[in-house]
Formats: structure tokens, sequence, C-alpha cells
């Protein structure tokens, strides 16, 4: 026994086994901190101020109003409407759920916008419709401007990296969805 605690072998796979420790440590505790770099863009800890959860809210709500104006004048038996209706949900309050949300009913969101100003509808309706599009795009374009999505770009690039990104499974430490871009 004490032959092998003296072995030269032991030693230099001793030492290869704590570096690799130390690395993998070191390693996780970088994308653990550039993850909460991202969150705290994300939630307006950043020098905009811009909440990206509370943006992504803003086009949900603002999608469930559309909803209201286009049942006056759009068959609302339609299947893409009542698809629409269920993500419209206002439940579900995590905010990855509403990121997947937002981006799955955008495409529907301004089709039928187009569709609404492509018909001759009532000015209050107008009115509403108007407002509604300057919400939807005020929101889209604070995302845009809190530089969530550029460092959520990055972040997922590397955990792309088979190494950092093993490291990040091991840690339980996921990619970011981005939103608004549509």
């Amino acid at each position: 026994m004490n032959d092998l605690l003296y072995n030269k072998k032991t030693a230099y796979v001793t030492l290869f086994l704590m570096v690799l420790i130390f690395i993998k440590q070191k390693t996780g505790n970088e994308i653990r901190r550039e993850q909460q770099r991202i969150l705290d863009v994300m939630n307006g800890y950043n020098e905009l101020g811009i909440n990206v959860v509370d943006e992504s809210e803003i086009i949900l709500a603002n999608s469930s109003n559309l909803l209201v104006v286009a049942s006056r004048y759009v068959s609302t038996s339609g299947r893409r409407l009542v698809e629409m209706r269920q993500f419209g949900d206002p439940n579900a309050e995590e905010w990855e759920n509403n990121f997947s949300r937002v981006d799955e009913f955008m495409p529907d969101v301004h089709q039928l916008i187009n569709e609404l100003g492509a018909l001759d509808i009532e000015n209050r309706s107008a009115a509403q419709l108007t407002e509604i599009v300057i919400n939807i795009d005020a929101a889209s374009r604070r995302i845009r401007l809190s530089g969530y999505n550029d460092a959520a770009h990055n972040f997922n690039r590397v955990l792309r990296n088979p190494y950092t990104g093993t490291i990040a499974a091991v840690r339980g430490i996921s990619s970011f969805r981005t939103v608004g871009e549509w």
C-alpha cells in the first residue's frame, strides 16, 4: 500500500485529477457568473433599466387585446385564433414560458394585424388597433435595445463548445431563449 502512495504514476494521476477538478470548478463558476449577468440584463439591472420579462408580458397583454378587436371583424372559430387565445392565457408566469409563447404566436399576431389593417373597420376599433400595434412595436424595440438577445446568443455560443457545454450540463446550466426576433 505504501508503494502505491509513493508511486510516481499515482502522483501524476492525482495531480492531473486535481487540475481537472480545479479547471471544472473555475470554468463552472465563470459560466454561472455569465448566466447571472444575463439574468440581470433580462430583469432590468442594466444601464437602460429595460426589463425584458415585463416587455414580453406587455406583448402578451396587447396580443390578447388584439384578439378582442379581431373577434369583431374576423371569424373567431379559426384554428389560429383559438391557438392564439390559448397562448394568451395569463396564468403562465414563468418568463421562459412567456418567451416561448411570444415567439410562437408573433408571426400570427403580425398576420392578424395586417388582415385587420386591410379591412374597413370602425374608428374606435382602428384607434384600438393602432394603440395595440404601437405598444407591441415599442415593447419589441425595448427588448432589442436591452442587449438581452445579444448576450443570450453569446452565452448560447459558449455553451455549444463541447468542453463548456459539458461543464454547464453537469452543473445544470441551460441555454437562454431569445425573444423579440420576428
